[in-house]
């Protein structure tokens, strides 16, 4: 088959940038920037929540205009949606070529090559009963210095809000030998930081090795400046982990930990396994090991029968720990979980409510948080150019603070370079060499 050009366009979570990038490499593939330029387009989905559904349903819509100029354009869904729906989606939109979901990436060459050979050919590939979920490695643009590397598939925690065990599968941990060798893959194409990603990372294991082994592994990889990681679940917060993020020096200080709710009995409905006791004990050794640790978190409001108590113990815990970034959401009905299943949820108005409070005040607190650090100094691995002003570059602390500092050559891409802060934003800093 000869080499086609690709357009993918990407929904949601870093495990579905990973996945496109496995999508372009699967078909050893031309990206590009423009869907007219293509051969093949590719929606890959995210079904978090009910909206994300809708959002992935309209794109494919917008390249039906495509497929009037191009009748030989191939479109496809890939992703959660694609997993969820595969069938339906099919029947819905007529130029819609084929459906596939995410343990299915390594059989996308031979379904496209079905496809061509027989245009009224379309295919519906979404078993979950793969061997090797994890054969395709992912597509680096040249100069990118970050990365994405998985070593999980799948989720076996039941939470009953979330769709990942329905449209993922049951977990499974990849060899660490492979984990090795794609970092390796990664870093002699000018990789510089890698982020780890599973739906719950740090339960990883493999052959009596556990997570606290492998960042002990990545800290001897050549080459490799700074290590990411998510997401992490609060169970599986150890002292062997912690210890083990404490002393090596490659690991960021940065953690995602999502508690989802302040509330114990929240969090006993969504099936969380663990108390805001834990969470916070948790929080505690990480601080104490790591005092500089930036920590970020997911919230739900309006699962079940939330109480205006119950978010109240949501708003506490959040002035307590001051995360510095949340993701929070007004929690939606998913097909085929447990959630789906309860009586009822929150009024929508009042789950709305109660997200636009939340999202105020961590507003605030995210601003205090950067005032705290202005005039001092960090290293900051430089990504590229500003987004603010091409003339200027940017970078992240360990913290993955953004960072623009003016009037800097590309010359510094790449680096780890000292920095100081000298103004401070919401989402950014704007900072000076020193």
């Amino acid at each position: 088959m000869e080499k086609l050009s690709i357009f993918v366009e990407t929904h949601g979570c870093q495990m579905n940038e990973y996945d496109s990038d496995r999508i372009i490499n699967s078909l050893s593939a031309h990206p590009v920037k423009n869907p007219a330029d293509a051969d093949v387009v590719i929606v890959n989905t995210c079904a978090i929540r009910d909206k994300a559904d809708h959002k992935a349903v309209s794109a494919i819509g917008r390249y039906k205009k495509y497929k009037i100029s191009n009748p030989n354009l191939i479109i496809g869904m890939a992703g959660c949606v694609a997993q969820l729906y595969g069938k339906k989606l099919i029947k819905q939109i007529p130029h819609l070529d084929f459906v596939i979901g995410p343990r299915e990436i390594g059989k996308l060459k031979e379904l496209i090559k079905d496809i061509k050979d027989s245009s009224k050919f379309k295919k519906i590939n979404t078993s979950m009963d793969i061997e090797e979920i994890f054969k395709v490695s992912p597509y680096h643009e040249e100069g990118k210095i970050n990365g994405f590397v998985s070593i999980q598939q799948g989720c076996n925690k039941k939470c009953a809000y979330c769709i990942v065990p329905t449209v993922r599968g049951s977990e499974v941990n990849r060899p660490l030998k492979q984990i090795l060798e794609e970092s390796r893959l990664l870093i002699d194409q000018g990789a510089k930081e890698l982020t780890y990603i599973g739906q719950t990372v740090n339960s990883w294991r493999y052959e009596g090795e556990k997570f606290y082994n492998l960042l002990d592994h990545l800290q001897e990889l050549d080459g490799l400046e700074r290590i990411r990681f998510t997401t992490s679940f609060p169970r599986d917060i150890t002292s062997k982990m912690v210890k083990s993020m404490a002393k090596n020096s490659k690991v960021c200080r940065q953690l995602h930990l999502p508690v989802q709710s302040g509330s114990n009995r929240v969090l006993k409905m969504m099936n969380r396994s663990y108390t805001i006791e834990w969470y916070r004990e948790s929080v505690l050794k990480l601080k104490e090991s790591m005092p500089d640790l930036s920590l970020s978190t997911d919230i739900i409001v309006g699962f079940s029968d939330e109480s205006e108590e119950d978010f109240a113990q949501t708003m506490q815990l959040i002035e307590d720990i001051r995360f510095d970034t949340i993701y929070s959401f007004m929690y939606s009905v998913r097909p085929g979980t447990p959630g789906e299943k309860m009586s009822s949820h929150v009024n929508e108005e009042i789950a709305l409510d109660r997200l636009h409070r939340l999202q105020l005040r961590q507003r605030g607190i995210t601003l205090e948080n950067n005032l705290e650090q202005l005039n001092k100094d960090f290293d900051v691995l430089i990504e590229g150019a500003s987004k603010n002003n091409p003339k200027d570059l940017f970078g992240r602390t360990s913290q993955n603070k953004v960072v623009n500092i003016r009037n800097l050559d590309s010359s510094y891409i790449g680096k780890i370079v000292k920095v100081r802060t000298k103004e401070a934003h919401q989402n950014s800093f704007v900072g000076e060499l020193i």
